[in-house]
């Protein structure tokens, strides 16, 4: 079961999720680092770049925003239709021109943030995708029957050209609670549209980081056993919300008295110690996370492949715990220690999978290479 803990200090809130008692995902939102992705903001087109088919918009964050010709032209389903390649950025916008976009990847050092005119706008059961008709269900509900059964739900209660993300929470959940769900984000977009139609000026329309909104939004679930708190405010509004969850109201140290201070410091590690003497060591670059799987204290049997498998598989399991508990995002490449036999590869790569199925967010896994490297990509959650 999960446990959730929600631990608000002067300057900022924290969450943490555990998993059989044990630590699986943190943040941390405060004043200084508050996020901006999924923001939705009215913004004006500063200055178009035909060279690299893109644009600058302005919506006030400081930094002008960067949006790619593909962002910025109507949503199209591919299958069912080509992409017009002609068209160029400034026959889609002009500078001065008044934009409806979303942040779709955080700014970096010296780089705005990544904007898109594709809103997606996220509920409890389902992602709302306005100006496309597609429907589907997230690939983490096998079951084709209820898959269908959610599929004909949102459909009865979509307007024309709406799609939608039928999300992992979804399943099995009973119809009038996901009609609501649907209904409520619609609401809430239809607010956007007309206060975007009102305003005269660049401003943010919708907030997608208050992290008690997205904790009960996107991380409690049929799964969570209770949820911890230390402020009266998010104790009366969990309460509100989520009445079939348990909620614990502690007014003290949450961190101290779970145990978590030491998880929370090992988590800011760089190497990671396995149970059996090896070692794990994670360096982040812009371009992408590296992994190395080292053997260390560990000698094992007479037999070197079986020494070998072992260490690579308790690594492996503690690589998906130690991605997801940092939310690693983007291209990771797992330097594992040599294998000889395919079988073992196989073996590794099935913990892989099987850990990663409980992850919240997107992992793709690739097979071995040929320089025995396997390559993965996770989508960052931020929470």
């Amino acid at each position: 079961m999960q446990k959730v803990v929600l631990n608000k200090t002067k300057d900022s809130i924290s969450l943490y999720v555990l998993e059989d008692n044990e630590l699986r995902e943190m943040y941390c939102y405060n004043k200084q680092n508050d996020s901006i992705l999924g923001n939705i903001y009215h913004g004006k087109v500063k200055d178009i770049v035909n060279g690299m088919q893109a644009a600058f918009i302005d919506v006030g964050t400081g930094k002008n925003t960067f949006i790619s010709i593909k962002d910025a032209m109507e949503k199209v389903d591919v299958t069912k239709e080509n992409i017009d390649n002609t068209k160029r950025i400034s026959d889609i916008l002009k500078v001065g021109q008044d934009v409806l976009v979303q942040v779709k990847k955080e700014p970096a050092e010296e780089k705005g943030a990544r904007v898109s005119t594709h809103i997606t706008l996220p509920g409890k059961y389902i992602v709302l995708m306005p100006e496309t008709d597609i429907i589907t269900v997230s690939q983490k509900i096998e079951n084709n029957d209820e898959k269908e059964r959610l599929k004909n739900i949102v459909k009865k209660l979509l307007p024309e050209n709406f799609g939608v993300i039928v999300r992992t929470d979804a399943e099995n959940v009973e119809e009038d609670i996901l009609k609501a769900d649907v209904l409520n984000v619609l609401d809430i977009w239809n607010d956007i549209i007309e206060n975007y139609k009102k305003s005269e000026k660049i401003e943010q329309l919708y907030d997608d980081h208050n992290i008690v909104t997205k904790a009960i939004r996107d991380v409690i679930n049929q799964n969570t056993d209770c949820v911890y708190c230390d402020d009266e405010e998010i104790k009366e509004r969990l309460e509100k919300e989520i009445p079939n969850v348990h909620c614990i109201f502690e007014n003290s140290d949450l961190v101290e008295k779970l145990g978590l201070k030491s998880e929370i410091e090992k988590a800011g590690n760089k190497k990671v110690w396995l149970k059996c003497g090896g070692y794990i060591v994670i360096d982040k670059t812009e371009a992408l996370t590296a992994i190395d799987v080292n053997s260390g204290k560990y000698t094992g049997s007479k037999d070197l492949e079986n020494t070998i498998l072992k260490v690579n598989l308790e690594a492996a399991k503690e690589i998906m715990k130690q991605i997801r508990l940092k939310d690693i995002g983007g291209i990771i490449v797992i330097d594992y220690i040599d294998m000889h036999q395919e079988e073992h590869e196989k073996q590794v790569l099935e913990v892989m999978y099987q850990e990663a199925k409980k992850d919240r967010s997107r992992v793709d896994i690739r097979e071995f290479t040929q320089l025995n490297l396997v390559e993965l990509t996770r989508k960052k959650m931020y929470i």
